[in-house]
């Protein structure tokens, strides 16, 4: 502006000091183009503004400049075309007097200079317009140019170092922020953090700053390259079009470095601590889980595990690493974990019964009463509790004795004695409980730790394959025989059926022989399997052997003792036995066996007595 000033000065001066008006207004449009050298955009503009106003310079009006003192007072005094002394007395009073042919053609001839003058004067005034024009039009232009070139300058001044208005980073606006700045925003945002995080698997962490691993990224660089890429000439434009950049974070770092940090924080950092297993105990209300003790040895064939494991995580750009899973630490092989089940089950067993059902009665184990039975293998959890076997041996023990029949005497009430003691003898009848098996039943639906009702196990001979029960429908507290049975008198040599405690057969029978190896055993006994055509073989410790065969064979015992057909005696009872008698068996005739056969349900008792 200093220098457009100057010029117009100068202008001035050349018009004062005797520059024609013609040649000041060429200089000035000489220098026209310097008065816009600023901004090429602005001279093109200055140029058409010009070519404008000068097509139609000829008809404007001369205007008021106050750059250009330039005096309308004198074009103003020479307006009425006399000086003031021009008219004088005289020549009014001459031409009031009367005119002569002289005095006409003087006349004549001061009208004819004054239209010459008056020409002359008129193109002098159309030169000063023109003058005026370019004059006026010049200043203009410069102005506008110098303050067009001021805004645009100052205005892109404000952006030297700076993003301009509306960038964005990776989502972060950076707008007025230096590369530096901007890329401390995005840093921000992006969440890349400044320390590795390693928990151990006890939970405790360690912190290695990405600064002592020799880190690098193109964080920076790639911010400096959008900072460079950006036409801040365009600066006017930024506030209404959004520039958005972005690119892929990526560093780079000291692999030596890194495992030099973990080696000395994690493998070496603290002292080893051996892992243990959680495990259950009992307390007072119940039980409860002793977590596991986590190690945090590392196994030293295992440091390069450590080492890849937690460079996968970095290469993923996670930066907070769990080494729980890392297959690097002597770790615990049961967890808290791992026993919720087993505690869940432990903490029901105060709610859970074990009943046993015996037909006319039940018992029932209350879990309150098994707790005391638990105890826990903690070498090995995982294996659950155990029942103490002893103490459940102990209670089936107090339900054999009161609960089994087999073994024990009985009170009956004879066909031709009366009321008399039956021992049991070598008879099988009787219910008799497996002990050992129902002792591990038990232990079992307590380690299941579920209610439930069951049977106990009865003993089952391994060699005949009997077993040792009677018919449920007539066991009762005080008799497992009832009214259905059959009776044999071994003294008396006589048989008795009796169905619903009515006399349903009868007849004579011809016993063992009386000798240590043949007689025929006293005891109560059941009917519990059957034969047609059977062929019975056996022998003596003296050697005597034996093979017969018979029509129907009703066993009642489990050591060859049985009733049936014996056709070849030509008489039953009496003492007949003595002499003739059998091998053990009950010999009957062939009707009073095949009755049997035909009549007699399995599992009915047989009581024979001396």
């Amino acid at each position: 502006m200093s220098e457009r000033n100057d010029n117009i000065q100068n202008a001035q001066h050349g018009v004062k000091g005797g520059m024609s008006k013609e040649e000041m207004a060429r200089k000035i449009a000489g220098n026209l183009s310097s008065y816009s050298a600023d901004d090429v955009q602005y001279r093109e503009d200055a140029r058409r503004r010009a070519a404008v106003h000068t097509e139609f310079a000829g008809e404007c009006a001369p205007v008021n400049n106050p750059y250009l003192n330039f005096s309308n007072e004198r074009r103003q005094g020479s307006s009425s075309g006399r000086p003031a002394g021009g008219r004088s007395s005289k020549s009014g009073k001459s031409s009031k007097s009367g005119k002569s042919a002289g005095g006409r053609k003087k006349s004549s001839s001061a009208k004819g200079g004054s239209k010459n003058a008056r020409k002359k004067k008129k193109k002098k005034n159309k030169q000063r317009r023109v003058l005026s024009a370019v004059i006026t039009l010049t200043v203009m232009l410069a102005a506008v140019g110098g303050g067009g070139a001021f805004w645009y300058t100052h205005g892109k001044a404000k952006y030297d170092g700076v993003f301009l208005e509306n960038t964005f980073i990776n989502g972060t606006e950076v707008s007025r922020k230096t590369p530096k700045e901007a890329a401390e925003l995005v840093k921000q945002d992006s969440d890349m953090p400044d320390v590795i995080t390693l928990t151990r698997p006890d939970g405790s962490d360690v912190r290695i700053p990405l600064s002592d691993i020799g880190l690098k990224d193109n964080l920076q660089s790639s911010v400096d390259n959008f900072y460079k890429e950006q036409n801040h000439s365009q600066w006017f434009t930024a506030k209404s079009q959004k520039s958005e950049y972005s690119f892929k974070l990526d560093f780079s770092y000291d692999e030596k470095k890194l495992d030099k940090e973990i080696n000395r924080k994690i493998v070496e950092g603290q002292a080893s601590v051996e892992p243990e297993d959680a495990y259950i105990q009992r307390t007072g209300d119940g039980f409860e889980i002793v977590p596991e003790v986590v190690g945090n040895g590392i196994d030293e064939d295992k440091v390069q595990v450590l080492y890849d494991y937690i460079d996968g995580f970095l290469e993923r750009g996670e930066y907070s690493i769990n080494l729980s899973n890392c297959n690097c630490y002597d770790t615990p092989n049961v967890r808290s974990s791992d026993l919720k089940e087993q505690l869940n089950q432990l903490n029901s067993l105060y709610d859970t019964e074990f009943t046993f059902d015996f037909i006319y009665t039940t018992e029932t184990l209350s879990g309150s009463q098994v707790i005391d039975w638990i105890t826990f293998e903690n070498d090995n959890p995982l294996d659950g509790y155990t029942v103490d076997k002893k103490k459940a041996m102990a209670y089936v023990e107090e339900l054999a004795g009161k609960y089994d029949t087999y073994g024990k005497d009985r009170t009956f009430n004879s066909t031709s004695r009366g009321k008399m003691t039956i021992e049991q003898g070598e008879g099988d009848y009787g219910w008799w409980i497996d002990q050992k098996k129902t002792c591990n039943l038990l232990v079992d639906l307590i380690e299941d730790g579920v209610s439930v009702t069951t049977e106990p196990y009865y003993y089952t001979n391994p060699d005949s394959q009997y077993t040792y029960t009677c018919n449920p429908k007539v066991r009762t507290a005080d008799d497992d025989i009832g009214d259905t049975y059959c009776e044999v008198d071994l003294k008396k040599q006589h048989f008795w059926y009796y169905k619903k405690g009515k006399l349903e057969y009868e007849c004579d029978i011809v016993s063992g022989k009386p000798t240590p190896e043949r007689n025929t055993p006293g005891g109560v006994y059941k009917l519990w399997y059957k034969e047609l055509n059977k062929v019975l073989s056996g022998s003596t410790s003296a050697g005597e052997t034996w093979s017969t065969p018979v029509t129907f064979w009703n066993n009642i015992s489990t050591f060859g003792v049985g009733l049936h057909d014996a056709t070849w005696h030509t008489s039953f009872g009496g003492s007949r036995y003595v002499n003739y008698g059998s091998h053990g068996c009950i010999n009957m005739p062939y009707d009073a066996a095949k009755f049997v056969y035909d009549n007699v349900e399995l599992n009915t008792p047989v009581i024979m007595y001396w």
